[in-house]
């Protein structure tokens, strides 16, 4: 368990928080490049507890300022996309990307207002098709992040996104614990030979295989520069007495997490704090070899309850919440057909996550042996902050700067005995 005041360290993503200091650090999700047309209406992007608009300028640049605009608190979500940046419609003044007012129509000519006055922007950058923003100090900003997809055409790349009505460390200590995936998600994986889809007419009930049946994994940890990795091991169906079954999983700070995806394909998950309470769900699955046709795209969406106009509204706010019990079907359950009555592998976890309320009190838990990960997760992130506000030690992931673009996860037998470290490099794409 965590004491009280631990647990505000970890969760706590305020501009004047240790947490909210340490995530400044680091470039995070904003949206998605596509969310952003070229002299189209500025988007409005809750990160951090901030409120903000992204924007693409008409001639293609991209930038992130306050919402309110610095005369008298206007949206500039309702600003003109004009060359030299928002035309905010009140009374004319114009904001850059730059954090600089250069118009002010309405006052006096010769005034020299629009020099005093700031206001928060922070750099963008594009990355494959995510837009990624660093809101820290300009001149503390990190290397760029390119994880693997970046290097991939658009058509290669699925991504799915949720408003978890959540903070964002019990959303991600979810990817962080191995041993849930054999109860909550027991009626979409199960213990089979392969690793493959089976053909179910509901796709929402639709399976995956797993070599093992092992409801205990035993956990093992790796620290590494950019934050830790962790193998779940597992007793295989196939030949228990000559091989380990071996999950791994990478934590990449602060709100990234890879773990094995179906052979061709690669996976990872981000978890980017809206604000203390809330947090922006995006996974991630891409192709190397090949684009993902549409019929693909739609069964994952259905599969993981993430369909747009199905299982949430326009800005990806979900229609099963703490209200409907997450739509929650027990008569399903009577039948045998489910074990949670929540259809969706991610849908179950938004479920469960959310039924912890808002911050979960961890001061509350009993922590086991199938925690090492999440442990280590919060021992490594609390650390990162407590140790920058001290004396403002680089944070975890920045101090030696890993090759993001080579990070994978893997999966596969192990002869017993032998150490897994070894048999999976660290680097695996």
């Amino acid at each position: 368990m965590l004491t009280a005041e631990k647990n505000d360290v970890l969760c706590r993503t305020g501009a004047n928080t240790p947490m909210g200091r340490l995530m400044r650090r680091y470039w995070l999700p904003v949206c998605l490049g596509s969310d952003l047309v070229a002299g189209g209406a500025p988007k409005r992007v809750r990160l951090l507890g901030e409120d903000l608009v992204a924007y693409r300028s008409p001639d293609g640049s991209i930038g992130l300022i306050e919402e309110a605009c610095p005369h008298r608190g206007v949206s500039l979500a309702l600003a003109r996309n004009e060359e030299c940046g928002l035309r905010c419609l009140y009374h004319g003044w114009v904001m850059n990307g730059d954090g600089q007012v250069v118009e002010t129509p309405a006052e006096p000519e010769g005034s020299r207002m629009k020099e005093r006055v700031r206001f928060s922007s922070y750099p963008l950058r594009e990355s494959g098709v995510f837009v990624f923003a660093c809101m820290g100090p300009r001149e503390l900003a990190p290397p760029p992040l390119d994880f693997e997809f970046a290097d991939l055409p658009a058509s290669h790349v699925l991504v799915m996104r949720s408003v978890e009505e959540c903070n964002w460390a019990q959303c991600i200590e979810g990817v962080l614990d191995s041993a849930h995936s054999n109860y909550l998600h027991s009626d979409g994986i199960k213990p089979k030979g392969g690793l493959a889809l089976t053909e179910e007419a509901d796709l929402k009930l639709a399976q995956f295989a797993r070599p093992s049946n092992d409801g205990a994994p035993r956990l093992e940890v790796e620290p590494q520069p950019y934050g830790f990795r962790y193998a779940a091991l597992r007793r295989p169906l196939k030949d228990p007495d000559v091989n380990t079954y071996v999950r791994i999983t990478l934590f990449v700070a602060p709100v990234y997490a890879i773990f094995p995806a179906p052979k061709g394909w690669a996976s990872m998950q981000m978890f980017v704090p809206i604000d203390d309470d809330r947090t922006m769900f995006y996974y991630v699955l891409w192709k190397r070899d090949a684009p993902i046709d549409d019929e693909t795209r739609e069964r994952y969406l259905i599969q993981h309850g993430m369909k747009v106009g199905v299982d949430m509204d326009e800005n990806f706010r979900k229609f099963g919440n703490r209200d409907n019990n997450w739509l929650q079907d027990r008569e399903l359950m009577q039948s045998g057909r489910s074990f949670s009555g929540i259809p969706g592998i991610n849908t179950e976890d938004f479920a469960v996550q959310e039924s912890m309320g808002r911050i979960v009190d961890r001061t509350r838990e009993h922590l086991g042996a199938s925690d090492l990960a999440v442990i280590h997760f919060r021992r490594t992130m609390i650390d990162a902050a407590e140790r920058l506000a001290r004396d403002g030690a680089n944070p975890v992931g920045l101090a030696s700067p890993a090759d993001y673009r080579k990070l994978a996860s893997g999966e596969g037998m192990a002869p017993i005995g032998e150490d897994w470290r070894r048999l999976f490099p660290t680097e695996l794409a």
